[in-house]
């Protein structure tokens, strides 16, 4: 019998046609690999087996060589190699090889589903698949820079200035942000098409759902509050006043025309309104010590935007790690309680611990592309403003403590949030199922 999988399966095909043209890409892809080890260009070679393996894994899986991935897929892994092995500058843009990235991170989801206990319909898998290429961006790209500080590699510190470098490195996340909304467009037509043709030849064996962990009401613990001692009323107290200050950072930006304090007071005032929204628009309450924490990680990175950004050095490193943390545990509420909800969705408590980084440093790749692009006007109006991005260091300093904030929520998140992720799977069930009678 054929399990959740079907609809993924979509991406395999058994057809002479695609058996034929797939081999060929492989083929071409195995002779690629070789230019690039006998050029010298070994990080190319180890990619392009990596590619080859992950290809050729459903074949491996069934003992038959006719299952593979549909050749179209295939073609979009290829050109963008094929550029960079024969000519870099082959393309205008790098968007061709963030598609590139893009595809292998659906055939890398896609087999998580078939092999191992994670399962995921194409929705969530199309989602997953562009946050993974942000994050890969992110990743790949961070990775470079510790090379060359702690080596003395030049994979990105080639002598530019740092701001020239940190431009180009802006304008890879912007590519690899259009591309994965491009690839995710591409792949939601596919699966639509693939499924209108009927149900897959190709079937998994059923190994059965994995049931999502067990439901627990524990009682949080109150770390926030037994660190400083504070009453559930002083903590209420604290975040007014922290709301109010804000109000007060908003109005001082908007008579001050400083567009970074007017983005950074407007944004902190509205997440520090929805836990209100969900207790009185959802019934849903948050305990007052993740309030007092969610009001803190903004309004820290709030009033950096008057001096504590260029006069103290730790102050954005601070307010990363503060932030990231609040938008990982906002990624774990909400991918637990879909995993919760959705039949269809299974994902493992220890596959948290991926998840969660994949996802922070997918939020922090499009909030280096916010700062960029809200410099870039700041400097086309003319406007003396404070600059939110530093140089090549400042970004990638940010990027390693957004990493830090994920880690320790992927840690911490199942034993202070799992409550809460319940509690939304109920307002998820109570308003879905009520729309769907």
């Amino acid at each position: 019998m054929m399990d959740n999988r079907d609809d993924l399966v979509h991406i395999l095909h058994d057809t002479r046609l695609n058996t034929v043209l797939s081999w060929a890409i492989v083929l071409v892809l195995i002779f690629l690999a070789t230019v690039n080890f006998f050029e010298g260009r070994f990080t190319w070679t180890i990619l392009i087996i990596f590619i080859v393996i992950i290809v050729i894994l459903p074949g491996v899986f069934f003992c038959k060589p006719s299952v593979m991935p549909s050749w179209l897929l295939l073609l979009l892994v290829l050109i963008p190699i094929v550029g960079n092995t024969t000519a870099y500058y082959f393309f205008l843009t790098r968007i061709p090889v963030y598609i590139s990235v893009a595809t292998l991170s659906l055939l890398i989801v896609a087999e998580l589903n078939w092999f191992t206990s994670v399962r995921m319909n194409p929705k969530f898998a199309i989602y997953l698949v562009i946050i993974t290429t942000l994050a890969v961006t992110g990743m790949w790209h961070f990775m470079r820079w510790v090379l060359d500080v702690m080596i003395g590699t030049t994979f990105l510190l080639d002598g530019r200035s740092v701001d020239a470098i940190n431009a180009a490195v802006m304008y890879e996340f912007i590519y690899a942000l259009i591309a994965g909304i491009v690839a995710g467009v591409l792949f939601g037509w596919y699966f639509k098409t693939m499924m209108k043709k009927g149900a897959s030849s190709i079937i998994f064996p059923d190994r059965g759902m994995v049931a999502s962990q067990e439901h627990i009401y524990s009682e949080p613990p109150k770390v926030i509050r037994k660190l400083l001692g504070l009453s559930v009323q002083r903590q209420k107290n604290i975040t007014i006043f922290l709301q109010a200050c804000l109000v007060v950072l908003f109005i001082f930006g908007i008579f001050s025309r400083e567009l970074h304090i007017l983005r950074s007071a407007f944004l902190a005032l509205i997440i520090t309104f929805v836990p209100a929204f969900m207790r009185h628009r959802h019934n849903l309450s948050l305990d007052p010590s993740l309030t007092l924490w969610i009001t803190i990680a903004v309004f820290l990175d709030a009033i950096g935007t008057f001096w504590l950004y260029d006069n103290l050095a730790r102050w954005d490193n601070l307010t990363h790690a503060a932030s990231s943390s609040t938008v990982a545990a906002a990624g774990y509420v909400i991918l637990r309680a879909i995993d919760i909800y959705d039949p269809e969705i299974n994902i493992p408590p220890r596959t948290m611990f991926v998840f969660i980084p994949l996802f922070i440093l997918s939020v922090g790749v499009m909030w280096e592309i916010l700062e960029f692009i809200t410099d870039e006007l700041t400097l086309m109006l003319g406007i003396d403003a404070f600059y939110s991005q530093h140089g090549i260091h400042d970004t990638m300093g940010d990027m390693l403590f957004n990493l830090i904030g994920s880690i320790v929520v992927a840690f911490w998140g199942t034993v202070y949030l799992n409550s809460l992720s319940y509690k939304i799977a109920e307002l998820f069930e109570k308003r879905f199922d009520s729309k769907k009678q």
